[in-house]
């Protein structure tokens, strides 16, 4: 009788923090219906009630992070909310870096979604005090919590790591465009030989005086970084009427019969920046990088 007793306990036991969880569950959904009967939506594109996290690896450790998000008053295009939302901001953040919010102009209260206003739009600017190296992480958690006609709390945790000291990259994209902009920006303040000759090694690193002693044709030899991007022409089709074509290397691939461009490799200049455009094949996806996409629909590498 007694071992019956311990094994019912620890079955009890082993089930109580799912019997805990779902109550959880089933109470926020109630007050969720309580709420939303009486027309009162408090939501976001990015923060979500109970929390979520986003992996950001496209940072190169040493410059801006901007996060874009908004809070809005209605739960889709018919239903919004009949009253004024007064909210509270609160950020976190891990050691080595700087945040602020910034409201997008033309925003008329700060703090309140008005209920003919619907969105509010911010940007998240989270600031490296310090160079990150490769690997290296920097955490910002932002909370929205209303506070009057009803409480609701709204969060997120981002994650930012660098994916190569020195070197971003982001997709800017919007449901409806015919196309994406794949942008690189290069931080580093040193050459690398990329192409050697002489008693210059394959990777040898240059102060910018030993670059600018070289000849012409010496320094068409180096490079900051050498970047892949690949993707699927299935999917999206580089522009290729751009310049970067004229100095990059690149592969294809057959679709449809027809062939197109699948890679494209190239040199990046020291504190520089590329600006490649994608044609969408679905101009109603939205390919955005980071955190509106886990993973970007571009595939970077740098060396």
């Amino acid at each position: 009788m007694k071992k019956k007793f311990i094994i019912c306990l620890i079955i009890l036991l082993l089930l109580l923090p799912i019997g805990i969880t779902f109550s959880r569950y089933v109470i926020q959904n109630i007050k969720d219906y309580i709420m939303e009967a009486n027309n009162f939506f408090f939501n976001s594109d990015k923060l979500v009630y109970g929390g979520i996290t986003y992996n950001i690896n496209n940072w190169g450790g040493s410059t801006d992070v901007p996060v874009q998000f908004e809070i809005n008053n209605h739960k889709n295009n018919i239903l919004t909310s009949q009253t004024d939302i007064e909210y509270d901001l609160n950020v976190t953040k891990s050691e080595d870096i700087l945040v602020s919010l910034v409201y997008d102009e033309g925003t008329e209260t700060q703090g309140v979604i008005q209920k003919e206003e619907k969105t509010e739009k911010l940007t998240l600017i989270v600031t490296p005090t310090r160079v990150f190296n490769t690997g290296e992480s920097a955490t910002v958690t932002v909370r929205a919590r209303s506070s009057s006609p009803y409480i609701k709390e709204l969060s997120a945790t981002f994650v930012i790591t660098v994916g190569r000291k020195g070197i971003s990259y982001e997709i800017v994209d919007s449901v409806g465009s015919p196309y994406l902009m794949f942008k690189v920006t290069d931080a580093l303040d040193k050459y690398k030989v990329v192409d050697p000759w002489g008693d210059y090694t394959l990777n040898y690193e240059l102060t910018m005086a030993e670059y600018s002693a070289l000849s012409p044709s010496e320094k068409a030899r180096c490079a900051a970084a050498v970047i892949t991007l690949s993707f699927d022409p299935s999917v999206i089709i580089l522009d290729t009427t751009s310049e970067i074509l004229e100095r990059s290397t690149y592969t294809t691939s057959v679709y449809n019969g027809v062939s197109y461009i699948n890679s494209i490799t190239f040199y990046i200049d020291v504190l520089s920046s590329e600006e490649i455009r994608f044609y969408k094949r679905n101009a109603s996806a939205n390919y955005t990088y980071p955190v509106t996409n886990p993973t970007p629909i571009v595939t970077f590498s740098a060396s």
